[in-house]
C-alpha cells in the first residue's frame, strides 16, 4: 500500500512538473542554460582534474602509502585508519562532493568500514578554496581577505564536527610508522589491479566523465525548481536569496552578493550556505553514494550543524579579525 501511495505521488509531482514546464518555457530554459554554464565555468575546471588524478592514485596504491605515514596522526586526532586522509586531504584540496566520491572509492576497495565511512562524511565538506576566495571573495564581494575568512571559518567548523562526532567506542592506538612498508602495501594494490596504465587512464576518465554528468543533471534539476518557485510564489530579492541558496547553493551566493547588505551579513549568510551547501549538494553525495548503506539524516543534520556553526562564528568575530586582514 505505501509503494502504492508513493508512486502516486511521485506521478502526480511529475505531471505537475511537465504542467510548470510548459507554463514557464523561457524561465525553465534559462534554468538550464545557467546549470550548463555553472557546470562548464566551475565544476569541470574545479573538479575534473582532482577526480581523475585521485582515481589514478588509487589505483596506483598511494591510497595505502598515505595510510601508512598518516596512520598514527588520523588515529590519534579522528581515531580513523591512516587511509582516511586522502578523503580529508582530497576534499580539503578539490572540495564538495569530491569526499563523497573518494569515500566511495575506499569503501569499495574494503580500505576502511562502512562506521568509518559515515564518520569521514559528516566532517568532510570542503568547499573549494578557489570557488571561496576567487569566485565569492573576489568577484562577488570585492574582497579576497573576507573570502579568506569566510573559508577559514568554513574549515574550522569541519573541524568542530568532526570533534562532536568522534567515535567514543574506539581507542587510539599507536603504531611503528615503516615506509618500506607503505610502498609494499602500494605495490600489492598496484599487482592486485593488474591492468596497463592505458586501461586504468581510459576506466578512470569515464567513470569521471560519468560522474560529473550526473552532477551537471541534479543541478540542473534544483535550478529548475528554484525558478519556478520564484515565478510561482513571486518573493522578494532576500527571500528568493535564501530559498535559491537552500536549493542550490551557487545561485543563492550570487543573489545575497547582489543584495544590499553590509558585508558582515553577506559573509555570514554565504559561509553558512557552503557549510550547508546546498540541497543540490546532498543529492549528489547521495547519489554518489548510493551503491552503500550509509543514511542521509546523519549527514543533513551534520551540514545544518556546521551551518549554524559556520554563520554563528563569522557574525561574531567579523568585527574583530576583518580589520587585521
Amino acid at each position: 500500500m505505501k509503494t502504492k501511495i508513493t508512486t502516486l505521488i511521485i506521478t502526480v509531482l511529475l505531471v505537475t512538473i511537465i504542467i510548470l514546464f510548459l507554463t514557464f518555457p523561457t524561465t525553465v530554459m534559462n534554468a538550464v542554460a545557467f546549470s550548463i554554464s555553472i557546470w562548464k565555468d566551475n565544476l569541470i575546471p574545479s573538479l575534473f582534474p582532482f577526480f581523475l588524478i585521485s582515481e589514478l592514485l588509487i589505483n596506483y596504491g598511494f591510497v595505502e602509502l598515505l595510510g601508512e605515514l598518516l596512520k598514527n596522526i588520523m588515529n590519534k586526532i579522528f581515531l580513523l585508519p591512516g587511509e582516511a586522509s586522502f578523503v580529508l586531504i582530497g576534499s580539503l584540496i578539490s572540495g564538495f562532493p569530491s569526499s563523497s566520491k573518494y569515500i566511495n572509492e575506499l569503501l569499495t576497495n574494503n580500505q576502511i568500514s562502512e562506521f568509518d565511512a559515515s564518520y569521514l562524511l559528516k566532517f568532510n565538506h570542503f568547499s573549494n578554496p578557489l570557488f571561496v576566495i576567487g569566485t565569492i571573495g573576489v568577484l562577488l564581494l570585492n574582497n579576497k581577505n573576507v573570502g579568506i575568512f569566510i573559508l577559514s571559518i568554513h574549515i574550522l567548523s569541519n573541524f568542530i564536527i568532526a570533534i562532536i562526532y568522534r567515535p567514543k567506542e574506539k581507542k587510539y592506538v599507536q603504531e611503528k610508522i615503516s615506509i618500506k612498508s607503505g610502498i609494499n602495501k602500494m605495490y600489492k594494490r598496484r599487482i592486485k589491479n593488474n591492468s596497463s596504465f592505458s586501461t586504468i587512464l581510459s576506466n578512470s576518465i569515464f567513470k569521471t566523465i560519468n560522474t560529473l554528468l550526473l552532477l551537471l543533471g541534479i543541478i540542473t534539476v534544483f535550478l529548475i525548481i528554484n525558478s519556478l518557485i520564484k515565478n510561482i510564489f513571486n518573493t522578494n530579492k532576500f527571500t528568493s536569496a535564501i530559498i535559491s541558496g537552500i536549493l542550490e547553493m551557487t545561485g543563492g551566493i550570487k543573489n545575497i552578493a547582489l543584495l544590499n547588505l553590509s558585508l558582515k551579513i553577506k559573509a555570514t549568510i554565504i559561509g553558512s550556505f557552503i557549510s550547508f551547501g546546498g540541497l543540490s549538494i546532498h543529492m549528489q553525495v547521495m547519489n554518489i553514494l548510493s551503491n552503500t548503506n550509509i543514511k542521509y539524516l546523519p549527514y543533513l543534520t551534520a551540514r545544518i550543524l556546521h551551518a549554524l556553526l559556520t554563520g554563528c562564528i563569522i557574525y561574531f568575530t567579523f568585527d574583530i579579525i576583518i580589520p587585521y586582514l
